[in-house]
């Protein structure tokens, strides 16, 4: 995955998203994700929203964990985990936070150890100080009143369980943003199209 795809997915999935789910298979780790500003051409009737996408972000191989919080209650959502030497899916609901979602970064991960008093270790494969057992992948980003550190030599970023390349997050993120502007340029005239609350919540800086 290249830069751009980073930078895209750390605003298009933080801007308005909603960490939903988190399930331990083994050694692979998905995280899931709904209202990722990346183009879908249909979510239902059922949906909040019309165009938005849910992402699955998997980890594998070499893997590691961990999540950082100050009180004991923040965490109180892992109680039916039982540990990771179980497989296991949890849903929830977790607001992310703008701007605090991020690939790659090793001077935020430091800086959540310095806010954070805690950490809960479920994974753990990057303890060589030498950086040789440091996975190729790291994501960090803060959701509610904790921090979440995972990570591990394979990513794929999935949306209706297909694989995301480097173009399909590219092509998708400009979509989105066609759709958003068309919203707003319809918006009190007789063509406009049906109410997006996200669209609504979401001013994107163009």
């Amino acid at each position: 995955m290249n830069r751009q795809s980073y930078d895209i997915l750390e605003d298009v999935i933080s801007k308005s998203g909603i960490w939903t789910a988190l399930e331990v298979v083994g050694d692979s780790i998905y995280l899931d994700f709904e209202h990722v500003q990346l183009y879908n051409p249909s979510k239902g009737k059922d949906s909040d929203s019309i165009h938005d996408s849910q992402i699955s972000i998997r980890f594998a191989d070499n893997s590691l964990f961990s999540i950082l919080y100050n009180d004991k209650e923040d965490i109180e959502f892992l109680k039916n985990t039982h540990g990771l030497d179980n497989n296991f899916l949890i849903e929830f609901s977790k607001k992310l936070v703008y701007s605090e979602f991020k690939f790659q970064n090793f001077d935020f991960i430091n800086d959540l150890d310095m806010k954070f008093e805690n950490e809960l270790i479920f994974l753990d494969n990057f303890k060589d100080e030498s950086g040789e057992n440091v996975p190729d992948f790291i994501l960090s980003f803060t959701s509610d009143d904790i921090a979440i550190c995972v990570g591990g030599n394979s990513l794929n970023i999935f949306n209706d369980f297909e694989s995301l390349s480097d173009y399909d997050i590219l092509e998708l993120s400009n979509k989105w943003v066609r759709y958003y502007l068309e919203y707003w340029q319809r918006k009190g005239t007789e063509f406009e199209l049906p109410y997006d609350p996200l669209c609504e919540e979401s001013l994107l800086d163009l």
